[in-house]
């Protein structure tokens, strides 16, 4: 397959219909910025919010509208193939905005009980790192994918400490350490692959290296490998995942609810279109690196959540067991890498991303709630949760069993069309580990059900009423009914997965 047949270039009248949802965005971060100082401070806290809401409906409305563009003439590209428009990027976009969407609406509530924190600046920081996520799906050059990283990277690091406060200063300091060594990595072995090619477009690269690998084999790999530990620091991927506890521990709800969710996305879209096209002829020599990583990061992502007691940094843990269940697609295709592999693998990742962006938006509505109204973010803030609240307990234990993968959730039959994924491409070892860190995961996720219904600690339980604002209560609901009828009828959503033009072919 070679992607360079499938190009029809634009003019430049033709940016609108490629860029359509990034420039509506851009746009509207900017004007909300100058609208906050046009206005009282108390407006803007009211308003802001529902102008980020608004305005990433009307992207949503306008990538949705991008699907029929890919149908009707394959893949559109910008200025050789800078930037290009395909089902791959509007697929990632799409989640992107949801999971955003759902991060302002959070924030409501987040706002309310947090008058210190900048309504606007939080709320176009937001859309900013959105625009960025989008341009990483989207990019097809090494500068523009770069460039797209950096956008959402920076606004992530100032949105961790926008409380101003120790924890926060603490996790976004540490994030933007780590965050900044693994750019330097990343942009270090694009430096060898663009010395060994003589071209930063990805295809383009693809061909030269097909020529030169013989001669210049050991660069190509160090190049790989420097791209590995960039990226995978970038989605916490193990063993450089050390930033992500304190991070995700030290953040605001709903911006740990973001980089768990649209963040980690728009990681997987990158390192997926790079290396699935940039080393394509060659990747059946360099899987097993990848191999390696999601092997390590399923074990140490589960076995460090087991003695967590605080549930925000046993969620942080989950989500580094997650980044090596998402890895496994991409890393098997080195063992079956036909053109039905990638599009399985595709499928795949992008199916388990949904289940993602559902249970994980619920659960933190719901943690919120309950650590907020608890004082404490140990996993004791959830204890008689069932006779304080059912709805909320009920929500909860539906996210709670999406995520250890029980049957009739999202979550199950993501794992499970990964594991078959595994499967058919004979990595059988890789789709048992799979198997059993999810049971090991089971542990910790019944920790938290055990915590909501049954009272085994000496501390009092109290029974009055939670109540549940109904910005929080809208994601939860979504995300509950969400996760099961994905879990009952996926084919729901794999149905529209298998009619994707996924590279305009």
């Amino acid at each position: 397959m070679n992607p360079v047949q499938s190009f029809s270039t634009l003019s430049f009248t033709g940016v609108w219909e490629v860029m359509a949802p990034e420039v509506i965005l851009v746009l509207l971060g900017f004007g909300m910025l100058v609208f906050d100082l046009f206005v009282s401070k108390e407006t803007s806290r009211r308003i802001s919010p529902w102008i980020g809401v608004a305005g990433l409906l009307l992207a949503l409305v306008l990538v949705l509208k991008n699907f029929g563009v890919v149908a009707d003439g394959g893949m559109k590209e910008l200025s050789n193939m800078l930037y290009v428009l395909d089902d791959y990027g509007n697929i990632f976009k799409v989640i992107f905005i949801l999971g955003t969407t759902f991060t302002l609406l959070m924030s409501i509530d987040f706002f309310r009980h947090n008058p210190q924190v900048k309504v606007a600046e939080y709320s176009y920081l937001l859309i900013f790192a959105t625009v960025g996520a989008m341009v990483m799906s989207s990019a097809y050059d090494l500068i523009t994918l770069f460039v797209g990283l950096e956008l959402l990277s920076i606004a992530s690091y100032i949105l961790v400490a926008i409380r101003r406060d120790a924890k926060g200063g603490e996790g976004a300091m540490k994030y933007l350490i780590t965050g900044s060594i693994a750019t330097a990595f990343a942009l270090y072995g694009m430096s060898f692959l663009y010395g060994v090619t003589g071209v930063t477009n990805i295809a383009q690269g693809s061909q030269m290296i097909a020529q030169m690998w013989v001669e210049f084999k050991p660069l190509i790999v160090l190049a790989f490998l420097l791209m590995t530990i960039g990226f995978g620091a970038k989605i916490a991927l193990a063993p450089f995942h050390m930033w992500a506890p304190d991070t995700y521990e030290g953040a605001p709800n709903p911006i740990t609810s973001f980089l768990s969710v649209v963040s980690k996305a728009a990681g997987f879209a990158l390192v997926f279109r790079l290396f699935i096209w940039g080393f394509g002829p060659e990747f059946n020599e360099l899987y097993i690196y990848l191999v390696i990583l999601a092997a390590i990061t399923m074990v140490i992502g589960n076995v460090a959540a087991l003695v967590q007691k605080n549930i925000k940094r046993l969620l942080a843990y989950s989500s580094v067991a997650q980044a090596g269940y998402l890895l496994i697609p991409l890393a098997v295709l080195g063992n079956g890498s036909s053109q039905e592999n990638i599009w399985l693998a595709l499928g795949e990742v992008t199916f388990y991303l949904a289940a993602y962006l559902l249970m994980t938006m619920g659960a933190f509505a719901i943690l919120t709630n309950v650590t907020r109204a608890a004082g404490t973010e140990s996993l004791d803030a959830f204890r008689g949760l069932y006779k304080r609240s059912p709805f909320q307990a009920l929500a909860m234990t539906v996210f709670v069993l999406s995520m250890a993968g029980m049957p009739i959730t999202a979550g199950f039959f993501g794992k499970f069309y990964i594991f078959l994924g595994a499967i058919n491409t004979q990595m059988y070892w890789l789709a048992a580990l799979l198997f059993v860190t999810s049971a090991i995961a089971f542990y910790y996720y019944f920790g938290v059900l055990k915590a909501i219904y049954m009272k085994d600690s000496e501390a009092p339980v109290t029974e009055q009423k939670l109540a549940l604002p109904w910005s929080l209560g809208l994601i939860a609901w979504v995300g509950m009914i969400g996760t099961v009828v994905l879990g009952v009828y996926p084919t729901l959503l794999l149905d529209v997965l298998n009619g994707l033009n996924w590279f305009g072919l």
